[in-house]
């Protein structure tokens, strides 16, 4: 495995001269994405990656709160 992006030029040679598969980490990384977008599949909605509750603001932002109540 290679160890960063500036060595990528570097895997066709070294497999070659070595006789073993070389891994690019950039290109695993691109096909580990192209693969999840592939099987339709995104970030999680639970946990701190849900859309936030709705709250009241307060003070000055009070008449933007989306509840229509000033707290």
């Amino acid at each position: 495995v290679l160890g960063c992006a500036g060595m990528a030029d570097l895997a066709a040679a070294l497999s070659r001269e070595h006789g073993l598969p070389v891994l690019d980490g950039v290109a695993c990384a691109v096909k580990l994405c192209e693969s999840l977008v592939g099987l339709g599949l995104s970030t999680s909605k639970r946990g701190g990656y849900q859309v936030p509750l709705e709250k009241s603001f307060a003070g000055i932002f009070a008449p933007f709160s989306p509840s229509g109540r000033v707290s």
